[in-house]
């Protein structure tokens, strides 16, 4: 049921981001250049806030305080940059002088997102799996399997994108040779869009693959923290931050465990976000040697640019501290547990 719902939402959020920006191409195309940012700027935060507020109601325990107070201010957050999202858009379709019904569409859309969010999360969170036990009272000790990660597991996930991959530029490939072979007229300017395309295609299909196979860890997260958003944000301040945070008693197992599975979450994490914003690289140059889609190309790819630029590195020394670690922690943990072993 979980990885239906995943991937249902990932799929939707596609469409609708997608045809919202088709949308706005079509509606705003002899507009002023400004009104087609401001449309386009405006519509991922009509897509992906009621989504934000749909994860943090399916994937956290709404009886803990934390997360109540978390969750009535992210909802607070979310309406207000919806209104103002859905303001901008209203006023660039009446600069734009687009048909009436396309901000009607856009605001209406919106509208219901953010009111199905929360009650379809309710019903996702019901179907929600018991915490293990191993995660729950520290049974089984302190091997990489009972921390909730080892090399196999990860080395298979890795196998499964790098085919995933492969698969994908063989039959994009042979696509390409088809059309080289059977269509030669049809020219190097539509032969290199439909390049771009390819590898478009290739690029995004690895990305979800690496999003999908790394989802468990996330799950695994989640369960270390008890499902709790406020103890997991302490265990992000000490492990991946580096703050000098004290743990309440009995967290530092699984504040070791947090560190030993987020170092490889965020590795599957980088690589969703490098191979998804390659593959959105690829459909802007292709749309840029098209001119469909006018001056959004010019902001975007710089825009991607700078994000990546930042969040890699961002990235590159959390997953470092974390790795840190568990390597200053587990022998400490590991020692304090051989007594008691002795002792049974």
């Amino acid at each position: 049921m979980r990885i239906a719902a995943y991937i249902l939402t990932i799929s939707v959020v596609s469409v609708l981001s997608l045809g919202g920006a088709l949308l706005v191409a079509l509606a705003f195309r002899d507009a002023p250049d400004w009104t087609l940012v401001a449309a386009s700027t405006a519509l991922p935060f009509l897509v992906f806030g009621p989504m934000v507020l749909g994860v943090l109601a399916a994937f956290w325990d709404p009886s803990a305080r934390d997360n109540r107070t978390l969750s009535l201010r992210w909802f607070t957050g979310v309406v207000a940059v919806e209104v103002v999202a859905s303001a901008l858009v209203v006023v660039a379709s009446v600069a734009a002088r687009a048909a009436w019904w396309v901000p009607v569409v856009v605001v209406v859309a919106a509208a219901v997102l953010l009111g199905i969010a929360r009650p379809l999360a309710a019903l996702v969170r019901r179907t929600e799996p018991p915490i293990s036990p191993v995660l729950v009272d520290g049974s089984g000790g302190l091997e990489a399997e009972t921390l909730g990660v080892d090399a196999a597991t990860v080395r298979r996930k890795i196998r499964a994108v790098v085919i995933t991959f492969l698969i994908g530029a063989a039959v994009v490939s042979v696509g390409i040779v088809l059309q080289v072979v059977l269509l030669p007229g049809r020219g190097e300017q539509r032969l290199a869009s439909t390049l771009l395309v390819a590898v478009q295609l290739v690029f995004t299909a690895t990305a979800l693959a690496s999003v999908m196979v790394g989802a468990s860890y996330n799950q695994t997260i989640r369960d270390v923290g008890g499902r709790d958003l406020g103890r997991l944000r302490r265990f992000g301040r000490i492990v991946v931050r580096g703050q000098d945070l004290a743990l309440e008693p009995g967290e530092e197992r699984a504040a070791l465990q947090y560190a030993a599975v987020v170092h490889v979450s965020l590795r599957f994490q980088t690589t969703f976000l490098l191979l998804l914003y390659t593959g959105l690289a690829c459909q802007f140059l292709s749309q840029l040697r098209g001119g469909t889609l006018g001056v959004l190309p010019l902001v975007v790819l710089p825009a991607m640019v700078v994000v990546l630029a930042v969040t890699v590195p961002l990235t590159v020394r959390r997953i470092r501290r974390a790795r840190r670690y568990v390597e200053h922690h587990l022998g400490d943990l590991r020692a304090a547990a051989e007594p008691a072993t002795s002792d049974t």
